[in-house]
């Protein structure tokens, strides 16, 4: 979305988020894109309109106080660097008038799709939000962005298939998406929150037009430079993927119910279970990829955290003490090696990102993430020689064991007493880490960040001699289209105070205001708003406030206001205080510097005056002096000043489409700028260091232990009795691997197109029979669609889903999600729009669709939606499981062929004590089917289990088992004896594994899996199961907050 108005234009008081993604959810922000909690440093320009030049503090612009100013309200709003040229203004006063708007300037919107997080909703709903979008999915306040097309969607944002995860229960989604239950009240933003909002939060869900977006926190304005549409902002953390239920662009709804389509084709609906292995709808630019060598200033892959979602749940009495697993070769082991990856590959096909910036001294800690289709995990980099060396910080959980993965840092600060970062953390909610050195990082416990959850995001953290202040934003909604200030208090980092709008004490008669940025010197904090009074009054204007106790009450700061005013900045550290106006004079604009020792008494410094400048959009201090970084037409700027007096430039990083700067520090005589930007089909970290002088000093992430960990994952297995073959992905293409043993694997040929395309891939399911190989997955192309490949051998693959069955048409784009292969044929089960679509083949060429024997057994609409998420065959045919939606909520719903070509709807009749409910993974074994899936009740989130003995005709519920251990099935399969299932218990970020069999479908028998990568710190995994010569195979993934990799698991069958 282009932002409206001209270059200059300082005074909008209410514009769209440029850049933002095409449709609502992506992701993004960081991937979803609500405004990210770190904060965008170019501003953005809109149209400038005359303002009247106000005299220094005499001019009397009502309720103006002396230190107030008129302010590009663009503080608040997402940095987007476009091509716009400055026009001249004319007036006396330094307010903003935005064409006679004087409303309350715009809070920052989130980015569009970005799931909202508001008050918990019964415990009767299985319609459970996707979880947080990565905190870098969305338009960082304090971020420099420049226009250009998007980078890849990250692949979470779409329909995922395979609901394999279990998050925490379901969050209540906004009021107007219907059917809901009657919401909760809002959680006060001192309350813990029930979920957290992702660095990402909203994300465009494909094919929803973007929500027009407030701009993100301070800065937000657009840059001056080569004119171009505002691309599609950048794809969100993995969570963002469409949900049923959704109501409008930028908001989707609960599980069950789809997302509201966009203008033209109706948006495919997600399965309410958000799948971790999702691929994003918004399409990305084709480009060529990049080498994954990367340059001084650097990106990564697509950002975007696993959508942990619900999926079947099951409670195992004994689960952990069960029948141990044999000896020999069996068991589990960490299989990176045993998965070789192409040379081929030139992309690590995940999104890394630096978030914020800060220093203490010599010692600078630079945080961020990294995300792919299943895992989202913190980065902190630390160096203690002012940032021309770094290394990865260490991680430790909160009782100083192996940190958990999932959480992502989103803002930082520190002092002499220790440092404080505030993010996300894995399955939804707010996470803070403390530090005493700022080397080594402990996770705080999960109460201690509830109150950074939902409907709250922080942009800025200062420290004092005393604690520390957090700066952001809370939505009662949770989607921050109701956004208020606020500011959490801190004495010692583990116990913190929330205050919301007038809470926080600033003086403000007659308007509304909104946090702009915050400082620190010694015990002194000085507060930046934008003020809007009341309708009729001039405005909006800026306001400096300053605190001498924490946070605790304000006073008014008098910055003075020169003639020609129009803008402001603050910033400080040890030196002291530092005020940049804006000064425009004879056509000319600048910045002038005001200096001060304790934020009260100000005096007037030097004039900032490089070539080309447009903007200083933040400023920055050490025991040394200042830098101002300054956005000009062709780069960004450090300019540094020992006093505010004379000003020097000091080094610069061009602006590249795409690229944002989130944070940024000034240390041992170095300038550390950190950001992100697109890179050959992801997101780059991005890293600058200058000099004193101005000399880039050298950083190359890829050489830093641990910030760089490419794509490398096994999301299924299948198997004949000759080969097994794994499907996955590998540095962001999609990726397969076959076997002849079960334990040597090699990596299989894709011809053409098959496994590399422009943006991620991956592939989430395989079958065979007898024409060969099947398997399904996402392609995130632009427009998203389906990605089928097929092989004879499983050794040498090619595409099938060039085939016109496969292609979009008014309904929307088809997703696939799922695969089977019978004594008839192929089957292929997947949704478009609302509605749920089969494919059918016999040879693995010639393509049809399935049709209902009634039709609207496949149909759906925006009210009453449908969705597939997996599907088996067996002796009498073919089932797919998923759910149904009505008014009074999700039904589980099996389809059932006798030929893979008609298909009959039945749904399920929900248990005892069970509100709602929707099927998830389903298996058959000759005439005897399992299906298991996820139910809602007023205890919680619980098992959901049938069986049917006669090939679907009949079903019957599954009594589940005794006992408080809760599971959550992962993968489902039959076995020469019966069936085999995985799951894992424990809470998100920390998941083992734990596996039953059943020789009839109806009783089950624990057992406790052996081997390495099944438990442990952090989270591990199963996600596919296939029997192969004797013995069940299984694959998964390990990870904590160091990364993940493989696992390859074996037992006799």
């Amino acid at each position: 979305m282009t932002p409206t108005g001209k270059p200059d234009d300082e005074h909008e008081v209410e514009r769209p988020d440029p850049g933002q993604p095409a449709q609502a959810p992506p992701p993004p922000q960081w991937l979803n894109d609500q405004q990210s909690a770190a904060a965008p440093l170019l501003p953005e320009y809109g149209a400038e309109e005359a303002e009247p030049e106000r005299e220094a503090a005499s001019a009397g612009a009502p309720e103006a106080a002396p230190g107030s100013d008129s302010g590009m309200d663009e503080a608040m709003h997402t940095v987007v660097l476009g091509g716009h040229t400055p026009a001249p203004s004319t007036g006396p006063s330094d307010e903003d008038t935005s064409g006679g708007n004087a409303s309350q300037p715009p809070t920052p919107a989130p980015p569009a799709g970005r799931p909202p997080a508001a008050g918990i909703p019964p415990a009767t709903s299985t319609d459970i939000p996707a979880p947080p979008p990565f905190p870098f999915e969305q338009e960082m306040p304090d971020a420099t962005r420049v226009q250009s097309p998007a980078p890849p969607p990250f692949p979470y944002a779409q329909e995922i298939p395979d609901a394999t995860r279990a998050e925490p229960f379901p969050t209540q989604q906004p009021s107007s998406a219907p059917p809901q239950h009657p919401p909760g009240p809002p959680a006060s933003p001192s309350q813990s929150p029930p979920a957290h909002e992702p660095f990402p939060y909203a994300q465009q869900i494909p094919g929803t037009p973007a929500p027009d977006a407030h701009e993100p926190f301070p800065y937000a304005q657009e840059i001056p430079g080569a004119q171009q549409p505002a691309p599609p902002a950048a794809e969100p953390f993995p969570w963002a993927q469409q949900i049923p239920g959704a109501t409008g662009p930028g908001q989707p709804g609960q599980f069950g119910q789809p997302g509201q389509p966009g203008q033209g084709a109706v948006q495919p609906v997600a399965p309410p279970p958000a799948i971790e292995e999702p691929w994003r709808t918004q399409g990305r630019s084709p480009r060529s990829r990049r080498s994954v060598k990367k340059p001084l200033l650097i990106g990564a892959a697509t950002l975007a955290v696993a959508g942990l979602v619900a999926a079947g749940v099951l409670v195992v009495p004994g689960l952990l003490e069960g029948d141990g697993e044999g000896d020999g070769g069996e068991g589990a082991k960490l299989a990176a090696s045993l998965f070789p990856v192409s040379g081929a590959a030139r992309t690590d096909g995940r999104d890394q990102q630096i978030t914020g910036v800060a220093a203490v001294g010599s010692t600078v800690v630079a945080i961020g993430g990294e995300t792919d289709p299943q895992n989202a995990r913190g980065l902190f980099l630390v160096s203690g020689d002012g940032g021309r060396t770094f290394e990865s910080g260490a991680q430790q959980s909160t009782d100083g064991g192996v940190a958990p993965s999932g959480g992502v840092p989103e803002a930082v600060g520190g002092s002499s007493r220790g440092w404080i970062a505030i993010g996300s953390r894995a399955g939804g909610g707010g996470a803070v880490w403390t530090s005493d050195d700022g080397r080594t990082w402990r996770r705080q416990p999960d109460a201690v960040g509830d109150v950074f959850g939902a409907g709250n995001r922080v942009r800025r953290i200062v420290a004092t001699d005393s604690g520390y202040l957090a700066v952001g934003d809370n939505s009662p909604k949770g989607d921050f289209t109701d956004s208020r200030p606020a500011v959490w208090l801190s004495g010692d980092g583990q116990r913190w105070e929330a205050r919301v709008g007038d809470q926080i004490g600033v003086q403000v008669s007659k308007g509304k205001f909104s946090l702009v940025e915050a400082a620190a010197s010694g015990n002194v904090i000085l507060l930046e708003g934008l003020v809007t009074p009341d309708s009729g009054k001039p405005g909006p204007y800026r306001v400096v406030w300053r605190s001498e106790d924490g946070g605790r009450t304000w006073a008014t700061s008098d910055v003075p206001v020169p003639k020609g005013s129009r803008g402001l900045m603050v910033g400080g550290g040890q030196a002291g205080f530092l005020a940049m106006r804006e000064i425009k004079s004879s056509g000319k604009l600048y910045g002038q510097a005001f200096t001060s020792k304790d934020g009260k008494s100000w005096t007037k410094a030097g004039a900032l005056q490089p070539s080309d400048y447009k903007r200083t959009s933040r400023v920055i201090g050490d025991g040394g002096g200042y830098a101002a970084i300054v956005v000009r037409g062709r780069d960004v700027l450090v300019s540094r000043s020992a006093d505010g007096a004379a000003w020097q430039d000091a080094g610069a990083a061009e602006l590249r489409p795409g690229r944002e700067f989130t944070g940024a520090a000034l240390a041992g005589g170095q300038a550390i700028i950190g950001g992100r930007e697109p890179g050959g089909g992801d997101m780059d970290p991005v890293l600058g260091v200058w000099d004193a002088g101005g000399a880039a000093v050298p950083v190359d992430l890829t050489k830093i232990r641990g910030v760089i960990r490419p794509d490398h994952s096994i999301r299924s297995v299948g198997a004949t009795d000759a080969v097994a073959v794994a499907v996955g992905s590998a540095r962001g293409d999609a990726a397969v691997w076959s076997s002849q043993d079960g334990a040597s694997w090699k990596p299989a040929q894709g011809l053409g197109a098959a496994f590399t395309r422009p943006g991620p891939q991956q592939l989430n399911d395989v079958v065979a029979a007898a024409a060969g190989w099947l398997a399904v997955g996402y392609d995130q192309a632009a427009p998203r669609r389906p990605l089928v490949v097929t092989s004879k051998d499983g050794a040498t693959w090619e595409a099938a889903d060039s085939a016109a069955v496969f292609a979009g048409n008014k309904d929307g784009t088809p997703i696939t999600y799922a695969a089977a292969a019978g004594n008839a044929g192929y089957v292929i089960a997947g949704t478009q729009g609302f509605s749920v679509v089969t494919w059918f083949t016999k040879d693995l060429k010639n393509w049809a669709r399935g049709a209902g024997t009634d039709p609207k057994m496949l149909q759906g609409d925006k009210a009453a939606p449908r969705w597939m998420l997996d599907v088996a065959a067996g002796s009498s045919g073919y089932a797919a499981v998923g759910g149904s939606r009505d008014a009074k909520g999700n039904h589980p719903s099996v389809w059932s062929s006798t030929d893979g070509r008609k298909w009959t709807l039945q749904q399920l009749q929900l248990p005892p004590g069970v509100t709602e409910g929707h099927l998830t993974h389903v298996a058959a074994r000759e005439n005897t089917l399992v299906a298991t899936g996820l139910a809602a009740t007023q205890s919680g989130l619980n098992w959901l289990g049938y069986v049917s003995t006669d090939g679907g005709r009949s079903w019957k519920p599954l009594n589940s088992p005794s006992g408080d251990t809760v599971v959550f099935v992962t993968a489902l399969t039959a076995t020469p004896k019966g069936f085999a299932a995985t799951g894992t218990t424990g809470s998100a970020g920390a998941t083992d594994v734990a596996s039953w069999t059943s020789t009839d479908g109806s009783s089950w028998t624990a057992t406790t899996p052996g081997g390495t990568g099944l438990g442990g710190a952090g989270d591990q995994e199963i996600t596919g199961l296939a029997a192969f010569k004797g013995t069940l195979l299984g694959v998964g993934r390990s990870a904590d907050a160091g990364g993940d990799q493989p696992v390859l698991w074996s037992r006799a069958n």
